[in-house]
């Protein structure tokens, strides 16, 4: 990434590259869906991602997550 990423991005990563919603992940997480959306963004400028299928791609592609 340009920037390290945080400890919860690195959370907020790994629940998007187990496919949970937005909402899922505010519940996993305890923290609101707003705050959810602000770290996906912060995600997707910080790998140069498109959308949430390619941060997933990323998180396993850098073994940041395992199958």
């Amino acid at each position: 990434p340009r920037e390290p990423l945080t400890e919860r991005e690195e959370e907020v990563l790994a629940t998007i590259a187990r496919g949970r919603t937005n909402a899922e992940i505010a519940d996993e997480l305890y923290i609101s869906l707003s705050t959810v959306k602000t770290h996906i963004a912060s995600l997707m400028a910080k790998l140069g991602a498109r959308n949430r299928v390619e941060i997933a791609m990323w998180a396993y592609a850098t073994g940041r997550v395992r199958e």
